[in-house]
């Protein structure tokens, strides 16, 4: 009995190597973040999830950045000009062709042509002053913005400013101008007329 007591005690107790007492190596685990880990403590440690946070923050403030910089960035086209709107409201910015930045989330913009255009009307129905209906096809607008009118333009008649200014104006005057004539004069009198008169009447509603 004190034998076997005594193999067991000498196979717990420390080793010994040339009289040196040895005793047997332990090993801690090390958190991928630095942190010491202690025997038994589960993989996931709290450093490990401090640093998991931390690298998430980065990469959403990376990520924030970056869609900062796509919304932001715009180009706008040669023979156009750029206005601009802040939640809704047009801004005094007319930017010339290029690449520009914006504040992102916030401000929106338009392009805006400024060389000459050429625009084809829908067929515009007018009655002559002796009761005649009549079609007028294939109407052809030419029309140039100036940059420095485009604010107060797009302001005042929004973004679509050229149909309220233009177009309607002129199907406008035109139907006036065969209510106040015969089928005969639309026709063949005053047929090279119409052209001038509609063209004098919508600059001077566009001066106005």
């Amino acid at each position: 009995m004190n034998d076997q007591q005594s193999a067991k005690g000498a196979a717990m107790g420390p080793q010994t190597t040339n009289g040196v007492a040895m005793r047997p190596p332990t090993y801690r685990s090390v958190d991928p973040c630095g942190y010491d880990m202690p025997d038994g403590m589960p993989h996931l440690s709290k450093g490990r999830k401090q640093c998991s946070a931390i690298t998430a923050a980065v990469l959403l403030v990376i990520a924030l950045g970056i869609a900062c910089i796509v919304d932001s960035y715009h180009k706008i086209n040669e023979g156009y000009v750029g206005i601009y709107f802040r939640h809704g409201a047009i801004q005094e910015r007319v930017s010339a062709p290029g690449v520009h930045l914006m504040r992102p989330f916030i401000d929106d913009y338009v392009e805006v042509k400024i060389r000459p255009e050429t625009h084809r009307m829908d067929p515009v129905r007018a009655i002559t002053k002796d009761g005649i209906e009549n079609t007028f096809r294939e109407i052809n607008v030419i029309t140039t913005v100036m940059k420095d009118k485009l604010i107060f333009m797009a302001k005042k008649f929004g973004r679509d400013f050229k149909k309220s200014l233009v177009y309607d104006r002129v199907k406008e005057d035109l139907r006036i101008f065969c209510a106040n004539h015969t089928i005969d004069e639309v026709y063949n009198t005053m047929f090279l007329d119409i052209v001038a008169h509609v063209k004098e009447n919508v600059g001077s509603s566009i001066s106005r």
